[in-house]
């Protein structure tokens, strides 16, 4: 599938629209500018936000949102395979709506976050920060030393987010991704799909 078919990953706040991989782009732009630019939709007031663990019968809609996004449920990094249905999922509903997921699994010493995803049109409300503040406190309940993510070399504002919320990128394994694509694919704002890279956050008491 060419990033053109995918589902609409990002709002465009300039278009006033949602779009996929291969409408995406960057555009450098002030802080102060970005305060005026439209948010994707209404703001849900995070009182009206629930972060609960899915329903077994909810396995259909946490396989959704991980085609959604990605196309498949199992999911290849840390050199393991992950499959959605033996990981903890972790739904965030918005006035009952499913907004969002994270999945996490604990290795060893440490959690590893397979999913953090959050649908378009909830973006920019600090749904993520939320989902994020999950992981770190099972993290804690699971006496992990570390809090680790993977994510691709194009995916720019991944990067950019996690390094934000004091991640570090501890490894970059070149090629992975295209022999696991068996192809190089594009992915955001053009830029070839190749390596996994791999970042890691120290868990403090």
């Amino acid at each position: 599938m060419s990033p053109s078919d995918r589902n609409p990953q990002y709002f465009c706040p300039l278009s006033d629209r949602f779009i996929n991989l291969g409408e995406a782009d960057l555009l450098i732009v002030s802080r102060e500018a970005k305060k005026d630019l439209p948010k994707p939709g209404e703001a849900v007031a995070h009182a009206n936000v629930v972060l609960r663990r899915a329903f077994e019968e909810e396995a259909g809609e946490v396989e959704d949102i991980c085609r959604y996004f990605w196309d498949e449920t199992e999911f290849n990094c840390f050199g393991q395979t992950f499959e959605i249905g033996a990981c903890v999922n972790v739904l965030a509903l918005a006035e009952s709506e499913i907004a969002g997921m994270l999945s996490w699994k604990k290795m060893g010493s440490a959690l590893i976050i397979v999913v953090l995803n959050v649908y378009p049109e909830f973006q920019g409300q600090g749904l993520g920060r939320l989902l994020m503040k999950e992981a770190l406190e099972q993290a804690r309940k699971q006496d992990c030393e570390v809090i680790k993510v993977a994510t691709s070399n194009d995916d720019l504002p991944a990067l950019a987010y996690y390094q934000k919320l004091g991640f570090c990128i501890e490894e970059v394994v070149s090629g992975i991704l295209t022999k696991h694509h068996k192809a190089e694919l594009p992915g955001f704002c053009g830029i070839p799909i190749r390596d996994e890279i791999r970042l890691t956050r120290p868990i403090r008491s």
